[in-house]
């Protein structure tokens, strides 16, 4: 590269202001202010002169908005983004300018960054080569933008003017003198990063380009056409071309707003073969051309088929070790020898191995292998080729022996016995029923005269009369409790008392659960029964003294509506045992007249 660098400098007439630039009315700008940058200041001042915007493509035809400042010029080519304005204009340059704040635009420093050049330029890729736009081709032995930005180095501190740089592709003709118009983009340069981008206008819609291969690679040598298929999304329209490494492959395509996918078709070559797709949008577009993926294809040549052989040696009783061996050929001509791979051994058609061995010289293979038990097998070999192997896999036939129980002298026999023991159940009751009640008689007066209370045994035989229908015990008949729970578990006996009620519903027609006491509790143990002394625990329930009123919301005595513990076995075996004691009422003067009937719900929990 020449590094040729030649100032140029326009005149023009524009008025100077101590605030800086007056803006002049004229025409207006081409193109609407992009998103990359707020608008340049001097945008509006130099409006009149400016015909439109620059899009700057790769050498694939893409459109770029940005690169290095050391590899070139600003891409590949510079298209103007209508065509001009006579037929006159055949040829083009490209210029690069320092802004100055203050300054008309017309008088600021640059240079030219190309030879002045003939379009259309048809040897272009498409769009670039079927467009009639003015087309310049970058770089061609003038400066690159590092060697510009040195010459012309932008040192401007004003807002709106900091790192950035004016681009300018004019057009000429034979005899026809360098136009005064041009079409513009504005670039930022970093220099810290020693890049370039577009600045003004902005390119307002990013693309992504897949590549997809259909039938997916690999496939085997010779290689059947494949379907190369490049979707741009969002669709757009523009063309995609195929590249594989610098070749193109097929012709370009066309894509819409509506279809944004294009296809190709190519038969790839034995070995990888890199494909690749490029979008490039139409000119004067606001979309950013993309790049695809890259498709490695692989077409592999023939795998050499193989042969497996298979014998056993040894074995056949009693148990003991078995010696598997045979041989992997390549029966494919010519042949390879085959020197290494895996063999798996597959006992009566499992899929998994139950031994393995490695390939050595010549193909061979032993693997020696201890049965610990009697019993029929058949046997495969299947050789699996080492990475890389340009053979394929086979598997023998299959191999059927009978190995027998080997000889003892000391030999046992091993019975298995199975047993349930049952869960058991636990069981509480009374001797009393709804037709069958505890009838505690009448109450009397106590000797203070302060309320009625009555008591009974809970067991009709330790001090009443047994009534028709009950079944006298001659040990106990108050509380049963039998336990009949595996795992000696533990158990709790509560009682609760309901309100009794002389079914008036009279505000004095009720007495309260809490006037029910259960005192005086004894456990009773059936003579040569598991359950014995000191293994059951008792709690008396005092009836409430003086009675409380039906309306009480205590829990004294037995009521309350919640369940008072009376009893426990801690020491948890199993049988059966009594539980006798004495039921107390006590209710207030102020109680009506009347027969009286409530619950005791007894509840036991194991």
């Amino acid at each position: 590269m020449k590094g040729k660098l030649r100032s140029l400098a326009v005149g023009a007439a524009v008025a100077v202001t101590a605030a800086g630039l007056s803006v002049l009315a004229g025409g207006g700008v081409a193109f609407a202010a992009g998103g990359g940058g707020p608008t340049p200041p001097w945008e509006s001042l130099a409006a009149a002169n400016i015909n439109g915007g620059i899009t700057f493509y790769n050498a694939q035809g893409q459109v770029i908005t940005g690169g290095p400042l050391t590899a070139g010029g600003l891409g590949a080519f510079a298209v103007a983004s209508t065509a001009a304005s006579s037929t006159a204009f055949t040829k083009a340059t490209l210029q690069i300018f320092t802004p100055v704040s203050g300054q008309d635009p017309a008088t600021w420093s640059g240079e030219a960054v190309s030879l002045s050049q003939t379009f259309p330029n048809t040897a272009a890729p498409a769009p670039i080569g079927t467009t009639a736009n003015p087309v310049v081709t970058t770089p061609d032995g003038q400066a690159t933008l590092a060697q510009y930005i040195a010459t012309f180095p932008n040192t401007q501190t004003a807002a709106g003017f900091v790192g950035l740089y004016d681009v300018r592709l004019k057009v000429s003709g034979t005899g026809v003198p360098l136009s005064t118009t041009y079409w513009d983009t504005v670039i930022s340069v970093n220099t810290t990063t020693n890049t370039w981008s577009v600045d003004f206008p902005d390119f307002t819609q990013n693309t992504t380009t897949t590549l997809a291969a259909s039938p997916a690679s690999p496939q085997v040598a010779p290689a059947s056409p494949v379907t190369l298929t490049a979707t741009v999304s969002p669709a757009t329209a523009g063309t995609v071309a195929f590249f594989s490494g610098s070749t193109q492959i097929g012709t370009t395509q066309t894509v819409t707003a509506t279809n944004g996918v294009a296809t190709v078709s190519v038969t790839p070559p034995t070995g990888t073969t890199p494909y690749q797709a490029f979008y490039t949008p139409v000119v004067g577009s606001a979309d950013i051309g993309s790049s695809s993926n890259m498709v490695n294809y692989q077409v592999t040549v023939p795998l050499d088929a193989t042969s497996t052989s298979l014998a056993q040696s040894g074995g056949g009783g009693p148990a003991g070790l078995v010696t598997f061996s045979g041989t992997v050929t390549d029966t494919t001509t010519p042949t390879k020898i085959i020197t290494a791979g895996t063999v798996n051994l597959f006992d009566n058609g499992s899929t998994t191995p139950f031994a393995s061995g490695s390939v050595g010289a010549g193909g061979a293979y032993s693997i020696p292998f201890t049965y610990s038990s009697a019993g029929a097998h058949s046997v495969v070999a299947t050789f699996v080729p080492a990475s890389g192997a340009t053979v394929a896999g086979s598997s023998s036939s299959p191999v059927a022996f009978t190995e027998q129980a080997p000889a003892c002298t000391t030999c046992t026999d091993v019975q298995t016995i199975t047993a349930t023991v049952p869960a058991g159940t636990i069981s509480i009751s009374t001797p009393y029923t709804a037709t069958n009640p505890l009838n505690l008689g009448t109450l009397q007066i106590n000797p203070a005269g302060t309320f009625f209370t009555a008591s009974a045994k809970l067991d009709p035989n330790a001090a009443n009369v047994p009534t028709a229908g009950q079944s006298p015990n001659p040990t106990f008949n108050g509380i049963t409790v039998v336990d009949t729970q595996s795992g000696n578990l533990p158990w709790t006996v509560s009682a609760a008392a309901s309100n009794l009620s002389d079914g008036s519903g009279h505000p004095n027609g009720a007495i309260s659960g809490e006037n029910v006491g259960l005192t005086g509790l004894t456990p009773v143990f059936v003579p040569g029964n598991a359950i014995v002394a000191g293994d059951v625990t008792t709690t008396d329930q005092a009836a409430a003294s003086p009675p409380v009123g039906p309306t009480d919301t205590g829990s004294l005595g037995l009521g309350g509506g919640i369940a008072h513990a009376i009893a426990a076995d801690s020491a948890q075996p199993v049988g059966t045992v009594g539980i006798n004691g004495t039921v107390t009422l006590n209710a207030p003067t102020s109680t009506e007249a009347g027969i009286y009937t409530g619950t005791i719900t007894f509840t036991i929990v194991g």
